[in-house]
């Protein structure tokens, strides 16, 4: 249909340029994550030592989140809970990866309220963490990154969601790829299946161990990272507004209302 090459079709090649763009980015970053922090691929020659996570190079220095620079926040609601529009608010449903969000899930706070609250604002660049709900026993943390407009230029969190600023967006970079790693992966499952309510408090991050971001090989990774997750939010977002350009000209289109030519002038 000729129709479907205006519409349809272009915004399908953007979004499927876009979707393995952004898996080869993470992958890469994932991959030079695992060799630098995972394997030591730059320190093999150097000293290592015991440390919470096993042997480890001596150059690098281990803090609990608590003892570093950091925010942690989670959101909060209003009395009445959730409404049916306003300014987003980002659930833990919408907490699942890179470039990941389910608009239909989108929940709202009112405006007013949001222009009070001083809780949960996301500015960009921050570790979003995954911070209560599930089955009884069963606790599996998930991240995500926001931010250059994606998915919202404007958004909160709400109370199941832990905001982790560790005060350079570099820095909150390297961290969405180590809370990934098997230790910290496996404290918080084990953490939180435990809870009555699965999940984690704020207590249970800042004890988190990580690798202080004073090493050279840290600031280099979120140095190399930065613009690969960059584009990973400009080609989600772009995907986004593509989307919703096809689910606003469509339906017009299908009922005549709107005309190729229209598209063309």
């Amino acid at each position: 249909m000729k129709m479907g090459y205006y519409t349809y079709k272009p915004h399908c090649h953007s979004v499927r340029r876009n979707k393995p763009r952004n898996r080869n980015l993470e992958q890469q970053a994932q991959a030079l994550f695992k060799a630098w922090f995972v394997d030591f691929e730059p320190f093999k020659d150097g000293k290592f030592v015991e440390s919470v996570l096993g042997k480890i190079p001596q150059e690098l220095t281990i803090s609990k989140i608590g003892d570093i620079p950091h925010k942690i926040e989670s959101g909060r609601r209003p009395k009445g809970g959730a409404t049916s529009e306003g300014i987003p608010s980002i659930g833990a449903e919408n907490i699942k990866g890179l470039g990941f969000y389910d608009y239909s899930k989108t929940k709202y706070i009112p405006k007013d309220f949001a222009s009070v609250t001083n809780r949960g604002k996301i500015s960009g660049y921050e570790l979003l963490i995954y911070k209560d709900g599930g089955k009884p026993g069963y606790f599996i943390p998930n991240y995500t990154i926001f931010g250059e407009g994606f998915p919202f230029e404007y958004m909160f969190i709400n109370e199941h969601v832990f905001l982790l600023d560790l005060m350079s967006r570099e820095y909150n970079i390297f961290a969405y790829f180590y809370m990934q790693t098997s230790y910290i992966m496996n404290q918080l499952n084990s953490i939180g299946g435990k809870a009555a309510i699965p999940g984690i408090n704020t207590k249970d991050v800042e004890s988190l161990p990580i690798f202080t971001d004073d090493n050279k090989k840290v600031k280099e990774f979120g140095r190399i990272a930065l613009p690969m997750i960059t584009t990973i939010l400009k080609n989600s977002k772009e995907n986004a507004n593509l989307t919703k350009l096809r689910d606003t000209l469509l339906p017009r289109l299908m009922s005549g209302e709107l005309k190729i030519d229209d598209l063309n002038r």
